[in-house]
């Protein structure tokens, strides 16, 4: 990482004599810090990093960052606001490079979206991206220390649970090409409702440079809107409307069309869901200039993220969908109906919807409500809050007990059958 505690010190604008040392990275846990690396001291709701200083020294910090003085041996800087001090250095080390900043943000997919799209631009640039869902105001920072000097293209999931935080991510990086995969119920106990979610995404296309160019989901009416918010080039991807880059499921197959061209695979996750995130992710390589026969294969060959689609196959010859990672509504939604198109006998394991704010109980009885219109085969229950699932979906059965559960789900399940896990 090329740079030093002394350049650090003048970018916060401290006294005192510091060592030209160079440091490794930054780092807000100290049970993970590694040598060399830069230690914030952030306030979390459950804990302080001031408490952890000596932890952070022990597994090989040389810096602390604090908004006190807190006895270490090592060079301490002594700041307002750890956490701004973060945003601040993280813009300023950004600027040391000469790359193009791919920002994707949504409700849903966009973990997926970013791996996609940097495997994708991967077959003909240099590329890095943030490191796994790091995608925060403090999470984004730690990822830069995988920025080379040959790096052409940082591609970033963003988040937007409150309406500042695009804002301060946008301190520290400027996108080219901003992603808006989808607006949905989450964050409502930050955000209000949906308009309060579109808004704080929106944040993301409202600041494009020129030159820029937003990328919009036809099939969703709020991200739409956001076209009002810049004047750079659009380009859309959908399936039910009219777009740029469009996707259709036949069975386990994709067809994919841009153009005059169509092309169709065979994804390891065939899904309603991954075909968004893949038309998403190719509107981006095809501003890249990646020809579209190329962007395809790689969709064919993506292996799924952990807990967003991964299918296990058992013993027994049951296809386990993994979807444990989290949900909300918009995801919850798109991969039931995923699930509906399977052949054979198809099972769903829900588990609650958190962060959903004063409408938690409607959103969990219109789900249920949702799922009892699909055609499954069964529906099984874990959570407090899939309680509400339950009472309004004729054909799901609430659990208690996780034990009981899986005893009663593995009594049902014979080979060829889907089981979708989600929560």
């Amino acid at each position: 990482m090329n740079l030093t505690i002394k350049e650090i010190a003048e970018i916060l604008g401290s006294d005192g004599v510091f060592p030209d040392t160079q440091v490794t990275g930054f780092a807000v846990d100290s049970r993970i810090v590694n040598a060399g690396e830069v230690f914030f001291c952030i306030k979390g709701s459950e804990s302080d990093g001031h408490d952890y200083t000596s932890s952070a020294q022990s597994n090989g910090a040389i810096l602390i960052i604090s908004e006190k003085q807190t006895g270490v041996s090592i060079s301490e800087i002594v700041v307002g606001s750890a956490s701004k001090a973060l945003i601040k250095i993280a813009h300023h080390y950004i600027q040391k490079f000469n790359i193009d900043i791919v920002g994707i943000t949504g409700s849903a997919g966009k973990t997926t979206t970013k791996e996609l799209t940097a495997e994708i631009l991967f077959t003909k640039y240099n590329i890095e991206k943030n490191e796994g869902n790091k995608n925060t105001p403090i999470g984004i920072p730690i990822s830069l220390k995988y920025l080379k000097p040959e790096t052409e293209i940082f591609v970033a999931e963003l988040s937007g649970s409150h309406f500042d935080e695009i804002p301060q991510l946008l301190q520290i990086l400027t996108p080219k090409i901003s992603v808006v995969t989808n607006v949905g119920e989450t964050h409502l106990e930050r955000l209000g409702n949906v308009e309060g979610v579109a808004k704080a995404k929106g944040h993301l296309i409202s600041t494009l440079p020129v030159g820029g160019v937003a990328i919009f989901n036809a099939d969703d009416e709020l991200v739409m809107k956001m076209a009002n918010l810049t004047r750079c080039k659009v380009v859309t991807f959908g399936i039910k409307k009219t777009a740029d880059i469009s996707g259709e499921l036949i069975g386990n197959a994709f067809v994919i069309s841009a153009g005059n061209l169509t092309y169709s695979i065979k994804p390891k996750t065939p899904t309603i869901h991954f075909l968004y995130d893949a038309l998403a992710a190719i509107a981006v390589s095809l501003e890249y200039g990646i020809d579209l026969k190329k962007a395809v294969e790689v969709v064919g060959g993506f292996e799924p993220v952990e807990g967003r689609g991964r299918v296990t196959i058992t013993a027994k010859g049951v296809n386990i969908i993994d979807e444990t990672y989290n949900a909300n509504p918009v995801s919850m939604k798109e991969t039931l109906k995923s699930l509906e198109t399977k052949s054979g006998r198809r099972f769903a394991v829900v588990a609650d919807m958190l962060q959903m704010g004063d409408e938690t109980i409607k959103i969990h009885k219109e789900l249920g409500e949702y799922i009892s219109k699909l055609r499954l085969d069964g529906v099984f229950c874990f959570g407090e809050l899939s309680k509400h699932v339950a009472e309004s979906c004729p054909i799901a059965t609430h659990f208690e007990n996780i034990d009981a559960l899986i005893d009663t789900l593995n009594a049902k399940l014979k080979k060829d059958d889907w089981v979708l896990v989600k929560g």
